[in-house]
């Protein structure tokens, strides 16, 4: 959480818009024996359910080889981000991977 994103990130996508204050990355390290595919989205878990984030940059699928790690940023509230005990997220068989949130 609050990363300095903004300067990994200082370049214009294909639409013209700048990519500021993405203050959240994650990484996702594929620990398996095979080549998978992360889904561009993921869901944030706390006590009162599960909540989708798709605004994650870059968007779309990740293809990741294994002992790779893939990074995604997103624009996250830290009072939201506070509320989340487990980040979870999918890959192209429908598998989910959850991890425990650190407070920011």
């Amino acid at each position: 959480m609050n990363t300095a994103a903004e300067e990994i990130l200082a370049f214009k996508t294909c639409c013209g818009m700048r990519a500021w204050d993405q203050n959240l990355e994650i990484l996702v390290r594929n620990t398996g024996p095979r080549p998978m595919v992360v889904r561009g989205y993921f869901d944030m878990e706390g006590d009162e359910g599960r909540e989708r984030v798709r605004t994650v940059m870059p968007p779309g699928d990740r293809k990741v080889g294994p002992g790779e790690i893939v990074a995604f940023y997103c624009t996250m509230d830290e009072e939201r981000w506070n509320k989340a005990r487990r980040v979870v997220f999918f890959d192209a068989r429908g598998n989910e991977y959850a991890a425990p949130v650190s407070p920011a």
